[in-house]
């Protein structure tokens, strides 16, 4: 059986906040964010209220389901960003997801932007799982990650159907991990 956890969007927003610490302390200037989808969406909308700049998106499939572990033999790409948009072409991003776990998805994504030319790529999620990955964050991506969590099967608030039942079993779950 797969142990899993809950996150309220209380703790979502306050590690967020941490993470939009870590990237304005890192020295780099970001000018756009670049949410994967379909993760990273609220994550980049939560920090846009810290870092202040806008965000755009791509989506892959490699995940067979939301609620599945099963993935598919390659990923795709379902919606890209092309072209690049003018303004953003030559200047600094920030991936965002909400999750390092296998780290497939993320290496597929950084490694095709980095064939675009962008000056700096920083790479942000909310949780980085403490486990063996099976790809990796090409060289020169900068990394920020807001906690480092045991292999645990995340529930996010975004994804719950009844709200209030997810929250109970947030407080529920967390004074056990």
């Amino acid at each position: 059986m797969v142990k899993k956890i809950w996150y309220t969007y209380d703790d979502i927003h306050k590690v967020v906040k941490q993470v939009a610490e870590k990237v304005q302390n890192s020295g780099v200037k970001y000018d756009a964010m670049i949410a994967i989808g379909g993760g990273g969406f609220i994550p980049a909308r939560m920090l846009r209220c810290f870092l202040d700049i806008p965000i755009y998106a791509v989506s892959t499939a490699y995940y067979l389901g939301e609620t599945s572990d099963e993935t598919a033999d390659e990923i795709q790409k379902v919606q890209w960003i092309d072209p690049i948009p003018e303004n953003i072409v030559g200047k600094n991003i920030l991936v965002v997801d909400e999750v390092d776990d296998s780290r497939i998805t993320a290496d597929f994504v950084l490694t095709e932007l980095q064939k675009e030319g962008f000056a700096e790529i920083g790479f942000a999620v909310i949780h980085n799982k403490l486990k063996e990955k099976q790809g990796t964050i090409p060289e020169g991506v900068h990394y920020f990650a807001g906690l480092e969590v045991n292999d645990l099967w995340i529930n996010y608030p975004w994804d719950a159907a009844d709200i209030e039942a997810h929250n109970a079993r947030a407080q529920h779950s967390q004074a056990e991990a």
